[in-house]
């Protein structure tokens, strides 16, 4: 039996092609789809990161300014003591291995970081909160010389505050009592406070007998009393992450290392239990590119902000501040070569940005995002005396 010719027959050259387009547009569509997708995820794991990274920088900076001014329970800074204005201040155990080298006030023979309140022709006013505004014509290093890679036209704000829990109690009937070993506290007995320095050993203060907590200070604060760690710390935006040089910019900052110090400068650690100290850098949040901070201002006594104002007197902030708008502007890790930034951002009283016009040419590559919140700053000025 013969076959039928046309049951032999296979694919025409027209059929071919037909096929092989059809195959080729269901790739390409296959593909782009591929691409979009894998655009869309990687878009959204960068929005989702620099969400993160805001949050946690809002989070912080929100808790410390809050609890600037809290100085363990007791309701003056002027109860609290040593007074280091005082030209006969002589608490050693708080200050002598804090040198001026290691200490990071503006002037050499400043003892900035253990200076609760300041006198001024006004007056005592607290030391809760210092603040830089961006555009002040003198350098950063006018106010804290240890900040480095401070990236320029950002604020920076300094904060001094003790935890809120107590770190230890001693009781009246309690002959010792064990702390960290060269750690600051602020010690109160709810009457009256001090500034103090751990001594070397663990366990230590027989009552109020110990030396390490009593020179200098008059009169002696007796048990029962807390001790809760005092920190003070410097936050600013710095021009890179991890190595000077990475481009991420970060929210950084500055803490007092109270043992364990070694290093200097911006590639200083805290490790250790040396007694050695000064301060060391922590960077909290990357891609942070501006930081600026509006201060609210109660002139009238009635716990409301009656103004606003981005570039407050030291002495308004210490009085009259009752709350602070943090603004943050956040971009990236990584730059997106498909995407062209071509917003324009204003935060504050900062000078417009616009990536785009930016003489980095990449910059303009990288997605951006603007976060804010306003915080109610607990301890007000009502403290301070005129």
């Amino acid at each position: 039996m013969k076959r039928s010719l046309h049951s032999q027959r296979g694919l025409t050259l027209v059929e071919l092609m037909i096929s092989l387009t059809l195959g080729l547009v269901l790739l390409v569509g296959v593909g782009t789809l591929f691409v979009y997708t894998n655009r869309s995820n990687r878009q959204n794991e960068m929005l989702a990161s620099m969400q993160d990274q805001a949050r946690f920088a809002l989070s912080t900076l929100s808790r410390e300014l809050s609890m600037a001014g809290y100085w363990g329970g007791m309701g003056r800074v002027e109860e609290v003591q040593p007074d280091f204005d005082a030209a006969a201040f002589s608490d050693t155990s708080a200050s002598t291995a804090l040198t001026a080298a290691l200490d990071c006030g503006a002037a050499a023979t400043d003892r900035w970081a253990l200076r609760l309140k300041v006198r001024d022709s006004t007056g005592v006013r607290s030391n809760r909160v210092e603040f830089r505004n961006h555009k002040e014509s003198a350098g950063i290093a006018s106010k804290w010389r240890c900040v480095g890679g401070y990236r320029s036209g950002t604020d920076a704000v300094a904060i001094r505050r003790a935890v809120g829990q107590v770190s230890l109690t001693q009781a009246s009937s309690a002959s010792q009592i064990t702390g960290t070993p060269y750690g600051f506290y602020l010690m109160t007995n709810g009457v009256a406070g001090a500034l103090v320095r751990w001594p070397s050993a663990a366990t230590a203060a027989d009552n109020a007998s110990d030396a390490a907590f009593t020179t200098g200070i008059n009169p002696p604060i007796s048990a029962p009393r807390s001790f809760s760690r005092f920190l003070p710390r410097i936050y600013y935006v710095r021009n890179y992450a991890r190595t000077d040089g990475d481009g991420i910019p970060s929210l950084c900052r500055k803490e007092l290392c109270s043992s364990g110090y070694s290093g200097s400068g911006e590639t200083a650690s805290c490790s250790g239990s040396s007694s050695s100290l000064g301060f060391y850098t922590e960077c909290l949040a990357e891609g942070i590119e501006d930081l600026q901070i509006t201060w609210g201002l109660d002139t009238n006594n009635d716990g409301a902000p009656d103004s606003f104002t981005d570039t407050p007197s030291d002495r308004s902030i210490a009085v009259n501040a009752v709350t602070a708008q943090i603004a943050l502007r956040v971009r990236s890790s990584t730059s997106d070569g498909s995407y062209t930034d071509d917003k324009t951002y204003k935060l504050g009283d900062a000078d417009s940005y616009a990536p785009a016009s930016d003489s980095d040419t990449t910059a303009k590559r990288y997605y951006r995002r603007v976060y804010s919140t306003t915080v109610y700053l607990r301890n007000p000025g009502a403290e301070t005396s005129p």
